[in-house]
């Protein structure tokens, strides 16, 4: 897949209209499309926390494009996501969003 591949369909819009299709209700975040993985992820999280406090009973969620880099930072920050109640979902590029699950690590005795 190539860079221009993914412009034309990891967009804020084409993200953002899958996860509402899949996510009825729900206050969604997207990352904007200009901005690095890392600093956008950053963004969506800081505003999905900001949804999360004026709405502490609704579904909150943020969307991202279905690559790699977001899946790592997504992973990075599974703690944060289950402690405030935010769900991650990954749009691929035919719109199906997928909800990012944890990755259960058994404790050592």
């Amino acid at each position: 897949m190539t860079v221009t591949d993914i412009a034309a369909w990891g967009t804020a819009d084409h993200v953002r209209a899958a996860l509402e299709r899949h996510l009825e209700g729900a206050l969604v975040e997207v990352p904007g499309d200009e901005d690095s993985p890392r600093w956008a992820f950053g963004e969506a999280l800081r505003r999905s926390l900001v949804l999360r406090q004026t709405h502490p009973f609704d579904t909150v969620a943020i969307g991202l494009p279905d690559l790699p880099r977001y899946r790592e930072l997504v992973a990075g920050s599974e703690v944060t996501l289950r402690a405030t109640n935010i769900d991650a979902y990954f749009v691929c590029q035919a719109g199906k969003a997928e909800l990012h699950q944890p990755v259960m690590v058994p404790e050592e005795a």
